[in-house]
């Protein structure tokens, strides 16, 4: 018990100063935790191993983690962009996929590894994405508001996919496996339903109802609650979590909610996990073919998100310029792109040599990212583009 608490403590302070040094970089703070956690691990320092103590408490985080992402949605900005956000989510899964798993043959003849590795580049994260457009006073615009409808699909899509194969990877093809599958729609088309209708009835109950910490404590049951009941459904308990954040997140007391599951994960548990991500990483996963696969996944990252979800904003008559600002905004990996790769490798379907250029995409597509979207903001590159087509909304 006394090595767990100590473990605990150099995890918070130096995912912690990792985070401050980010920050003032301009990154992300979860940057900071993945490199705490990789200093502290047996890459480096070897001051913590990751046993079932910290595998336990790494699993609530995440758990929390997609709770949150959910509570930070915004519902309305999805309906508001319709049918376009789910086109450009749509294609902007497809595509990464598709290339993902066809280019990672050049290195790797496991068919369900090569699926697994298109399923992490379909993710997306967009919080550096939304950091640069509110700078550049372009968060609300018609790019802006797609970006961050097809987000949210971004994510329910990507959770369907790795609900799927973790089904298929535990059962087969067979009936068992399409019985999971039917569950798995069913489960995420009740999700749907429940955050269309339930939120009106409940915020019309909680009315006179003051935010306070039983409503904490049974929102966080609640999470908790889903992420059990997707998982004994065979599906992967981070998508009850989510779908439950989403629900919530359309309630009267969203801003309270959120404020406090943020203090507890991005205070304690989340840091757990980021940090436990780099403290599975060892020596001997770092050759010549993890670069390899750096190298591809990073390409692949980049021209899925930029092609699928251009392709798609140009189907709904965005203008040339528009189209290519949708794509790289969604190029950033993130949060779901080493939660997917971790869940992988807890699994068994990836290996070391694969989770590792995991986490150097999300790293160079984080440090991409804004830099691309400042250049294809730029008048230079709208002007020689074209801006929207003509009698476009």
């Amino acid at each position: 018990m006394e090595k767990t608490l100590l473990s605990i403590a150099l995890i918070l302070v130096a995912t912690k100063l990792g985070g401050i040094v980010s920050r003032k970089l301009k990154m992300p703070e979860v940057l900071g935790a993945l490199l705490a956690g990789i200093i502290l691990g047996p890459l480096v320092l070897n001051l913590v191993k990751y046993d079932e103590n910290i595998k336990l408490l790494s699993n609530l985080g995440v758990i929390l983690l997609m709770f949150l992402a959910g509570l930070e949605s915004d519902v309305e900005q999805l309906k508001k962009a319709g049918k376009s956000s789910f086109l450009i989510a749509l294609l902007g899964v497809a595509a990464p996929l598709v290339l993902g798993t066809l280019s990672a043959f050049l290195v790797s003849g496991d068919i369900t590894q090569n699926i697994f590795i298109g399923v992490i580049l379909t993710a997306t994260s967009i919080s550096i994405s939304v950091e640069t457009l509110t700078e550049l006073g372009k968060l609300n615009s018609r790019v802006g508001v797609n970006i961050l409808g097809a987000a949210v699909i971004d994510d329910i899509l990507g959770l369907i996919l790795i609900s799927t194969l973790l089904a298929y990877n535990t059962q087969g093809v067979g009936l068992p496996f399409f019985m999971t599958l039917l569950v798995i729609l069913l489960f995420c088309a009740g999700g749907i339903l429940a955050i269309v209708f339930i939120p009106r009835l409940l915020n019309k109950y909680m009315k006179n109802v003051r935010p306070g910490r039983t409503v904490l404590t049974l929102a966080l049951a609640g999470a908790l609650l889903m992420a059990f009941v997707a998982e004994e459904s065979g599906i992967a308990a981070i998508t009850g979590a989510y779908l439950f954040g989403l629900l919530l997140s359309q309630l009267e007391h969203k801003e309270y909610l959120e404020r406090n599951v943020k203090a507890i994960s991005s205070g304690f548990l989340s840091l757990i996990f980021f940090a436990s991500i780099g403290l599975q990483i060892e020596l001997n996963g770092i050759n010549a073919g993890v670069l390899l696969m750096s190298a591809i996944m990073f390409v692949v990252a980049v021209l899925g998100k930029v092609v699928g979800c251009g392709l798609g904003a140009r189907a709904f008559r965005l203008g040339r310029s528009e189209s290519l600002q949708v794509g790289v905004g969604m190029i950033s990996r993130g949060e779901v792109a080493i939660i997917t790769a971790n869940i992988g490798l807890q699994n068994n379907m990836i290996s070391q040599e694969v989770f590792i250029p995991t986490l150097i995409v999300v790293l160079l597509t984080t440090v991409v990212t804004p830099i691309l979207l400042k250049v294809v903001f730029s008048h230079k590159v709208e002007s020689r583009l074209g801006g929207r087509p003509a009698g476009a909304a």
